[in-house]
């Protein structure tokens, strides 16, 4: 098969959903063009997420092509001019390869795509609830719509994006949870800790850490409530920031560190004492399904969470889950004793968690449902 995807996430940076798929997608033999955004506001903003050469990849059959955006889609101009030009970043040059074409969309905003790229099936692969985003394109809950109705095949990362969108979908809609590298975390490869870590980890009796975008999703206020209360803890957060963080700013002992690769993850991980999910609980966090929470239980990592749907749904066993700041200050205070019964047992949960949701294994269901999908329109 050829699959050919389009993502709103650059290849480089936190690797999510899309990319793990690719890669397995490219290793089982289809040929896979990625298209790549690069937007011509980061010349000043991230010149260097602007100008970053192709990551090799460890798949020949995965190819990854950046297309140059413009920032100002309200302006009819602009947003003809992407939409020419990601229609052809995912046609040219035309792929010399034998097989059915699937054209694999996340934004639903990109439904245009379904008219100016031949395929022979469409899947809507559904991460994100695109209409709670602050910076939404205005059209998008109706875009979406057209998608859903549209599609031959769609997935969703979420049982709560899947149950919130179904109504609007002409066919049922397959919740497939993201998954996790169980492997890449588990292990003790990947050496130790960067120097910034271990510098912290020095520092405090404890530290906590999250991983994955510092946006609008994170409660600050949160954190700085418990970084506050409990000083002899060292709050981390790794990756790249979306938002304003002033308010993390305010607590000496609340670190950004920045971006860290993939391959640098397991060993951040094993220096915290707990690993976080620290939400707020609006319309941009009810319907996801973190990765992150699988990621951390692969690691062997205490986790507390933020009670949302999904995460009550499929990680309450394993996890401290809390509502409000004194139940996260309090989870914290209990993760200081160690090796209690308790602790062991949610830990063996949430490390079977890792072991049902392994990568490889959901990329194989998808790919096998996309078979039947196309058997059909046959």
């Amino acid at each position: 098969m050829i699959i050919l995807m389009q993502s709103p996430h650059p290849w480089r940076g936190v690797r999510q959903r899309p990319h793990h798929l690719a890669v397995r997608f490219a290793c089982r033999g289809h040929t896979v063009r990625w298209v790549e955004p690069r937007y011509i506001r980061w010349l000043a903003e991230r010149p260097r997420d602007f100008f970053a050469a192709r990551r090799e990849t460890p798949e020949p059959r995965l190819h990854v092509r950046p297309v140059v955006l413009a920032n100002g889609e309200r302006l009819g101009f602009i947003r003809a001019h992407n939409r020419y030009w990601l229609g052809r970043a995912l046609r040219h040059p035309p792929i010399q390869a034998a097989g059915p074409t699937i054209l694999w969309l996340y934004n639903p905003h990109e439904v245009h795509l379904a008219d100016s790229v031949p395929h022979d099936l469409l899947v809507y692969d559904i991460m994100d609830d695109y209409t709670a985003f602050p910076w939404a394109p205005r059209d998008v809950a109706r875009e979406e719509a057209q998608l859903l109705e549209r599609a031959h095949l769609v997935f969703a990362g979420t049982a709560a994006l899947a149950e919130a969108r179904q109504p609007l979908s002409r066919t049922r809609i397959e919740c497939v949870l993201s998954g996790v590298e169980t492997a890449h975390f588990a292990g003790d490869g990947g050496g130790a800790a960067d120097g910034a870590t271990q510098e912290l980890r020095a520092r405090y009796r404890h530290l906590a850490g999250y991983a994955g975008m510092i946006d609008l999703r994170i409660d600050q206020h949160l954190l700085l409530k418990a970084a506050r209360r409990l000083p002899d803890w060292g709050f981390v957060l790794i990756g790249p920031v979306r938002c304003d963080v002033s308010t993390l700013r305010q607590a000496e002992n609340i670190h950004l560190l920045g971006v860290r690769n993939y391959e640098q993850l397991p060993a951040c991980y094993r220096a915290w004492d707990a690993a976080l999910l620290p939400f707020i609980e609006n319309e941009l966090t009810r319907h996801i399904n973190p990765t992150k929470m699988l990621e951390y239980a692969a690691s062997g990592r205490p986790i507390v969470a933020r009670s949302l749907p999904d995460v009550d749904r499929f990680y309450a066993d394993g996890a401290w889950i809390y509502r409000h700041p004194e139940e996260f200050i309090t989870a914290l205070q209990e993760l200081e004793q160690e090796d209690t019964p308790r602790r062991a047992e949610r830990l063996e949960r949430a490390r079977r968690w890792a072991d049902e949701r392994d990568w490889d294994r959901l990329a194989d269901r998808m790919l096998a449902r996309a078979g039947r999908a196309l058997a059909a329109r046959v």
